[in-house]
């Protein structure tokens, strides 16, 4: 059974409900990058098996934008140091292409998911906050300060200080908070600001300056929308992390049975050690994983076991990991042995609904096609190669190949190692007279109307009795190297004419 089917199993068992419930959610300081996606990715995979199941669902996707701007991080104009302290949805956008700095970091990975077709229901705290949606929760947290202070101080190796509140405020006058606030009862504080500034506010009417502490918040969400699952980094699972707390004060402030919520391991580019971070910039996008992989692998990436690190390729095991899902989609059309774990992996992954099994080209060998062959040309030519194989293409066949051969021109340009990049030579090439009979062999069978395969066959025969020279010679006068990919689908991704032309004129 896929994890994601175990979890919704679990999260059914709860009981029943007229809709279960799968949040998630980010504060937006910075870039939302590859590692966050995994928690996105993560509830979407349950969400569509509670549905798959027969069951209703929603998937909730909250902004944390009424979170306060902690620091700069790199890549942003020192001279935003000026909004420390205020909530992010208030903090200009450095770029001044959106209405404020967290619109700017949310923007992006709501296009990104867009294109991985994951579209959840997004809300943004700061409008949820405005409209007093949590005022309850406020009241609650803060009419049971003390209990909240018992709990997290389990897990605390000095105790919270006296005058201590699970909530923060905003200044009506900077905007800033620091601020330090005493609980007046009921739905009512009072507060002082650094700047001098000091106000006694009903937040059912002010309904923008409270907002409830980070430990506090997660779960008093919990219990406001019945969440039913909600993963988490193994970050916040560390002993007295915030699901440890979480738990605690969900059941013992706000009377609610907390989520199903599994721990999932970190994402990695491959090489890389230390965990991803926004303000560090050592990071890389959900766009940039979609410029060289489909959207439907980025997905199968992200399918992998929870308790696995997953470390993303952008070098040659970009190839392992499309020659996986290519399997894994032969296997669910049943042209594999079957493996039903692998079935139901794509059955999760897969974006678009096929009759029949795609008839795919190896990523491996539309790095040798895009390099070679001319872009206009491509297509007829992919037909035609594969027809040779005895395998007819149809137009969706085709427009998956050529959708596939643009992210393989994106990592040929951008992340390829040199060894797998091509380059047709025309500088001339010293050659003996036993070579040159050799290569006028060659020629012969390239007028000849024979398959890449049976071409292949027939130059190997000439090949090899001449030597490990030989075959050097042959890509020397192609591509300047002494090696390369098979030499007959490299002759015939060239075209046989041009390579004739070329042995002639040596």
């Amino acid at each position: 059974m896929h994890w994601a089917d175990n979890f919704a199993k679990q999260v059914i068992e709860r009981g029943a409900k007229e809709d279960y419930i799968v949040e998630s959610g980010i504060t937006p300081s910075g870039v939302v990058h590859i590692g966050n996606a995994r928690e996105i990715m993560t509830q979407y995979f349950v969400y569509q098996s509670i549905l798959k199941s027969g069951k209703s669902a929603k998937f909730l996707y909250i902004w944390d934008d009424f979170d306060r701007f902690r620091k700069v991080p790199k890549g942003v104009p020192e001279e935003f140091e000026k909004y420390l302290g205020m909530p992010l949805s208030a903090v200009p956008d450095p770029w001044g292409c959106h209405n404020s700095y967290a619109e700017h970091f949310e923007s992006l990975i709501i296009q990104e998911m867009k294109q991985l077709n994951i579209e959840p229901v997004y809300l943004r705290a700061a409008e949820l906050y405005g409209k007093g949606t949590f005022a309850e929760n406020i009241k609650i947290a803060l009419e049971k300060t003390e209990k909240i202070k018992e709990l997290l101080n389990k897990f605390r190796k000095e105790p919270l200080a006296d005058g201590w509140v699970p909530v923060g405020a905003y200044c009506e006058k900077c905007g800033k908070d620091f601020t330090k606030i005493e609980y007046l009862g009921g739905y009512k504080i009072s507060y002082t600001c650094s700047c001098g500034n000091e106000n006694e506010i009903d937040f059912r009417e002010v309904t923008n300056v409270v907002n409830i502490k980070w430990r506090v918040d997660w779960p008093a969400r919990w219990a406001y929308y019945g969440v039913d699952f909600e993963s988490s980094g193994k970050d916040h699972k560390s002993k007295g992390g915030s699901w440890d707390t979480g738990v605690l004060i969900s059941k013992e402030i706000f009377g609610y049975n907390p989520p199903v919520g599994p721990m999932y391991e970190f994402i990695h580019l491959k090489g890389q050690k230390e965990k991803m971070s926004s303000s560090k910039g050592n990071i890389a996008t959900v766009s940039q994983l979609l410029e060289i992989y489909e959207p439907e692998v980025v997905r199968f990436i992200y399918a992998q076991r929870l308790n696995k690190t997953i470390f993303i390729p952008f070098d040659l095991d970009v190839y392992n990991i499309y020659n996986e899902f290519d399997k894994c989609e032969r296997i669910y059309f049943g042209l594999e042995e079957t493996d039903e774990d692998l079935k139901r992996k794509y059955e999760l992954v897969r974006i678009k609904e096929y009759k029949t099994c795609p008839k795919r080209v190896s990523f491996s060998e539309l790095v040798l096609l895009v390099q070679v062959v001319q872009k206009s040309e491509l297509k007829n030519y992919i037909s035609k190669m594969m027809k040779e194989r005895g395998i007819e293409m149809d137009g969706i066949d085709l427009e998956l190949a050529i959708e596939r051969s643009k992210k393989v021109e994106n990592w040929v340009e951008k992340y390829a190692p040199e060894t797998v990049k091509i380059q047709l030579v025309d500088n001339k090439v010293e050659i003996t007279e036993d070579q040159r009979e050799g290569l006028k062999e060659i020629m012969e069978l390239l007028k000849k109307n024979s398959s890449t395969d049976e071409l292949q066959q027939q130059i190997f025969g000439i090949v090899k009795p001449k030597g490990k020279e030989f075959f050097q010679l042959i890509y020397q006068v192609l591509i300047g190297r002494k090696q390369g990919p098979r030499i007959a689908m490299l002759v015939d991704a060239i075209g046989r004419e041009r390579v004739i032309e070329r042995f002639k004129n040596l």
